[in-house]
């Protein structure tokens, strides 16, 4: 997905070809990295937790196999952007950080991690636009869009592990606060990423393909949100994460080619 990310904002900000194919592997390199970042910094707590999807607290990959990808994925999205445009080593610094920040836990509140979740998706933003040698107002708007979108989608991945969560100390929303307020949390955040949504077409910084990609979000999103809301169970929450992913990710992606038509 994250492939499709940076590769579908270089394209809708108009970059060459090479860039937006190499913005893409950038994108699937940093993301790689990222996971096995986290999966090598909470084996023990994983394993503990009986949360075996981590292959790492499953005894599937060693913590230094983790460690090669980890530095192989890092280098290859690092030396790419030097070529490319070495301004994007910003951005990618910073979302190296926040991942370090998660693992190393300085981030560890409810709040802080559900808003470092869509930091991060707010530099995969950066680096797609940088590697179409764009920074502009239709750039920070689509990374805010990301960014409250996929900070209240948090919750739902957060319900969804809660059952392995309240095994360990590990601080979620639905953990600390409740999975009602965990909803509300959700709600907001996706009202706030839909109003940006609009007003980057109401600017007139893309066209008709992207006011239908967003308005097929809206129309998708707001149902599973709600349903959230009415049966807010770990099993649901696992279902809505992956549609949400699947559908209204896609359906970004999709707005970013067709945007400007």
């Amino acid at each position: 997905m994250f492939f499709f990310i940076t590769s579908s904002v270089s394209f809708g900000l108009e970059g060459s070809l090479i860039n937006i194919l190499l913005a893409g592997l950038v994108g699937a390199t940093l993301s790689a990295g990222g996971f096995f970042f986290d999966y090598l910094g909470d084996y023990n707590k994983d394993r503990e937790s009986g949360n075996l999807k981590n292959p790492i607290a499953r005894g599937k990959l060693s913590p230094r196999g983790g460690l090669i990808i980890i530095i192989s994925c890092f280098t290859i999205s690092s030396v790419i952007c030097i070529i490319i445009n070495p301004w994007a080593l910003i951005p990618l610094a910073c979302l190296i950080g926040v991942i370090g920040g998660l693992v190393k836990g300085l981030f560890d509140s409810a709040l802080l991690r559900a808003f470092s979740l869509g930091t991060l998706q707010g530099f995969y933003v950066l680096i797609g636009a940088l590697f179409a040698y764009k920074f502009e107002l239709s750039v920070i708007l689509l990374a805010l869009f990301l960014f409250f979108a996929m900070t209240g989608a948090r919750v739902l991945g957060d319900t969804r592990d809660l059952p392995y969560d309240q095994k360990t100390d590990t601080n979620t929303i639905p953990k600390k606060y409740g999975i009602q307020w965990g909803g509300y949390f959700l709600l907001i955040n996706e009202f706030i990423a839909y109003i940006i949504g609009i007003v980057i077409y109401l600017l007139g910084l893309f066209g008709i393909g992207y006011l239908i990609c967003m308005i097929s979000i809206i129309v998708i999103g707001v149902p599973l949100n709600l349903l959230f809301i009415i049966r807010p169970t770990p099993k649901i929450a696992r279902t809505i994460n992956v549609l949400s992913l699947a559908i209204l990710g896609s359906l970004f992606v999709l707005a970013m080619f067709i945007g400007k038509l």
